[in-house]
């Protein structure tokens, strides 16, 4: 079993992968321009045109909305681990799933909320994480996680959506070990 990471770790380490992420992409031969106070451009070639770049601001990529990120990727390997059948190989139990996902999501509200406070992040993230916490919160104590309707289960899919357009609009994207873990859960 996974065991649950502090908002510190959880945000040292997603500062420490954009901080690899911005270096690896500062190796060119070309000369480096001047930084301005508050932005910092980052080409991303496999994804765009040459031509293209996209234009990050630095203090988004820290603090609140960094730490908000940090616990919606958890989040979502969490939920990835889950919908693969984590409880059913005996990994994890149905409790233990819904505790360390109200856990996450907790966190993930807080931060959002900060986030939107100051400036780092958006109203629209903070919305969606505390309707995320609504729906998980909202499970009687004898209830699962499985035992959410379908209309919440989308819900829930559609508020965790918009969260991810959040961070990937602060600059922070969903991470390679994200993206496998759902791709091995079936998540599409």
């Amino acid at each position: 079993m996974r065991k649950m990471t502090t908002t510190r770790a959880i945000a040292v380490t997603a500062i420490a992968a954009l901080s690899v992420a911005a270096l690896a992409s500062c190796s060119s031969d070309e000369p480096e321009a001047a930084p301005s106070e508050s932005t910092s451009e980052i080409v991303i070639e496999d994804t765009m045109p040459t031509d293209d770049t996209i234009v990050v601001d630095e203090t988004l990529t820290t603090g609140a909305v960094a730490a908000a990120c940090a616990a919606y990727f958890e989040l979502d390997l969490l939920n990835s681990a889950y919908a693969g059948g984590a409880v059913k190989d005996g990994d994890m139990t149905e409790a233990q799933v819904k505790n360390d996902m109200k856990a996450l999501i907790t966190e993930l509200s807080d931060q959002a909320q900060l986030a939107a406070d100051d400036g780092t992040g958006t109203a629209r993230m903070a919305k969606n994480a505390q309707r995320m916490d609504k729906i998980v919160g909202g499970l009687k104590k004898k209830q699962d996680l499985k035992d959410l309707s379908k209309a919440k289960q989308k819900n829930f899919a559609k508020a965790s959506l918009r969260v991810q357009r959040a961070c990937d609009g602060a600059g922070i994207p969903l991470p390679a070990e994200n993206v496998t873990a759902r791709t091995a859960a079936g998540i599409g």
